[in-house]
């Protein structure tokens, strides 16, 4: 008649952005993303509200912060891009490690 318990799943905070840092730099940034480009090469997106000179360089140490975990990105400069009301910042990825705090 009465079927097994269902145990509760505990639900998990949303991963929110802490810091981001390029080259030991603190960076202001809107978005900052690893995916793959149209070729399957792995770039990394750095959106940010204005110039930032800290991403002028042509090799980029990362370091992002969230409120569980640290990536570390070390990536070479591709491209910078103006739009309507942000920059983007386009990288090659050399090496990527990511920890969980």
């Amino acid at each position: 008649m009465f079927g097994k318990k269902k145990e509760k799943k505990k639900k998990q905070k949303p991963e929110k952005f802490v810091s981001l840092t390029a080259n030991g730099v603190e960076v202001t940034a809107i978005n900052f993303s690893l995916s793959k480009d149209a070729d399957g090469e792995p770039r990394l997106y750095v959106r940010t509200p204005d110039v930032a000179e800290a991403l002028h360089y042509e090799h980029v140490d990362f370091e992002l912060k969230t409120n569980n975990k640290m990536i570390r990105v070390s990536a070479s400069f591709k491209e910078a891009k103006s739009e309507k009301h942000s920059k983007l910042y386009i990288f090659d990825i050399e090496d990527y490690h990511q920890f969980f705090i």
